[in-house]
């Protein structure tokens, strides 16, 4: 069981689709730290310039 799931794992397809959910779940963590309150209400700091 373990050796067959190693071998599936080592294979393109499956490669791509565990990169692109966990960058896709990055994707929302940095989105929702974005939207956080605290995080977008500071003024930047070149807007007066």
């Amino acid at each position: 069981m373990k050796k067959n799931l190693l071998i599936f794992l080592k294979k393109p397809v499956p490669i791509f689709i565990i990169k692109a959910v966990a960058y896709f779940i990055i994707l929302l963590i940095i989105l929702y730290i974005y939207g956080y309150d605290g995080v977008g209400s500071v003024k930047f700091i070149y807007n007066d310039f």
